[in-house]
């Protein structure tokens, strides 16, 4: 999908700037990204997430301060820089009516819903769940650009989650704006919950929420409909939430609590009032070791999964300010998509570290084994014996010049020579000349006519210990 639209978008646009020129000149070298190709650039994506520039050009800089030379192994800056414009996902011959049922996310809509299927197929969600919000940050222009002020990143596109204790995201909405079609006699926010909540109706499942979606009229439903128990902060103005639990004044660590049809309101004071609606918790409860309602203990247990998540998936991110909406909210889910399978393989006892998962990850996506070693040239490699090899020292029985020695302008000989490098060296040059930062130049193999060091060793029946 990714590569036909990628293609597909370039043609489109190649098509209308026919005669292209300045800045833009090297679009008009343009191939056909191939799957592959695609691999190895979502590979790097990945890759930038854990090594932070200002830039995307500073990654392919050879400054020897901030070199990275894996990017220029992989890929070409102008070429991930094309991809990067050419990155589509969807046919813009195919823009929808925007009169009858106008989808605001068909850019990307396709790609959002397979995900979301994948992530339910493979994965059994643990008994407590929370379904919450979270932001994808994003300041550039989006009609359903959202700002919440209580957020750490307050602008940018919002998306519902419903999430377990490892982390997992098994569902998701984008939020687009109001919804005509949705039920006008309840909140946006009942609405999300009622049809996200389809996905683990009749299994058991407990919902954990906050006050921005609970209420009594969502529980009921969550139970009587899709078998769910539920549990969250409740703002105390909700319609059908008991106004005399409101009423009065409670010292810390009193509570108030009412009881209908096997649903607890409840009130306790902390350093501030805190209300609380659940249909599974005895509120009465509390532990030897706790001085608060074991549903306040609970419902904190519980409710931050879908923050965990949005971390750990944000541990490690592509964060570009001029990228544009579709490829800021691609980027997040395939951080997301990445976690996920992070999990699953945690889950099976094949990777605990996420940040290892992550590189090795990376490692299959830019084919790291398929790259070959840089070819060194002879003296190359003679420098790098000097520092790697085994070295150990034997005696010809015949002089040769100390290279040490020569390099410091003295005339002094030896018998003990080198047998990885080859050179002639004073026993007390020997270290020196293997652990000194410097060049004492290399000798000729047979710089004054002696049989070489591999003549005289090996025809001698005698065998190299490395």
């Amino acid at each position: 999908m990714l590569t036909r639209e990628t293609n597909r978008y370039a043609s489109q646009i190649l098509e209308l700037r026919p005669d292209i020129s300045g800045k833009r000149k090297h679009e008009s070298d343009w191939s056909p990204v191939t799957s592959d190709e695609l691999q190895k650039f979502l590979g790097l994506v990945l890759l930038m997430g854990h090594i932070e520039k200002d830039s995307i050009r500073d990654y392919w800089s050879t400054d020897d301060l901030t070199d990275t030379p894996i990017f220029r192994k992989i890929m070409s800056r102008d070429r991930f820089l094309m991809i990067l414009k050419f990155l589509h996902f969807e046919n813009n011959k195919e823009k929808p009516d925007k009169i009858m049922n106008y989808d605001r996310l068909w850019k990307i809509r396709n790609v959002f819903d397979h995900l979301k299927t994948t992530y339910k197929q493979v994965y059994s969600p643990a008994e407590e769940l929370a379904i919450d919000e979270i932001i994808v940050k994003f300041k550039g222009r989006v009609i359903f650009r959202q700002y919440i002020p209580k957020k750490r990143k307050q602008w940018g596109i919002k998306l519902y989650k419903i999430a377990d204790k490892e982390g997992y995201t098994y569902d998701m909405e984008v939020y687009l704006g109001k919804d005509k079609a949705k039920d006008p006699n309840f909140s946006a926010s009942y609405n999300v919950v009622k049809e996200m909540s389809g996905t683990i109706r009749d299994k058991g499942h407990k919902l954990f929420m906050d006050n921005f979606f609970s209420s009594p009229e969502l529980f009921v439903y969550l139970l009587n409909e899709n078998k769910i128990n539920s549990c969250g902060t409740i703002r105390p103005n909700r319609k059908h939430f008991p106004k005399d639990v409101s009423r009065g004044k409670l010292n810390r660590g009193e509570t108030t609590v009412r009881f209908t049809n096997g649903m607890t309101a409840l009130r306790w004071k902390d350093k501030r009032d805190v209300f609380m609606l659940s249909n599974m918790h005895n509120p009465m409860v509390i532990a030897d070791d706790q001085t608060k309602p074991d549903i306040i203990t609970c419902y904190n247990k519980n409710m931050g999964y879908v923050d965990l998540s949005d971390r750990m998936a944000n541990s490690y991110t592509f964060g570009r300010r001029t990228l544009k909406w579709t490829k800021k909210l691609f980027f997040h889910l395939l951080d997301l998509t990445v976690l996920n399978a992070y999990i699953l393989s945690k889950i099976s006892n094949i990777e605990k570290n996420h940040k290892v998962f992550r590189m090795n990850l990376i490692r299959e996506l830019i084919h790291y084994s398929d790259l070959q070693a840089p070819t060194l040239s002879p003296s190359s490699r003679k420098k790098q014996c000097k520092y790697l090899c085994s070295h150990f020292p034997f005696d010809t029985k015949k002089r040769r010049r100390c290279a040490v020695c020569s390099a410091k302008g003295l005339q002094r000989r030896s018998t003990v020579i080198c047998k990885a490098c080859d050179v002639a060296l004073c026993i007390n040059c020997f270290e020196a000349y293997h652990t000194v930062t410097g060049d004492y130049g290399t000798q000729s193999p047979n710089p004054s006519g002696e049989e070489s060091l591999s003549t005289t060793f090996f025809s001698s029946g005698a065998t190299a210990n490395h």
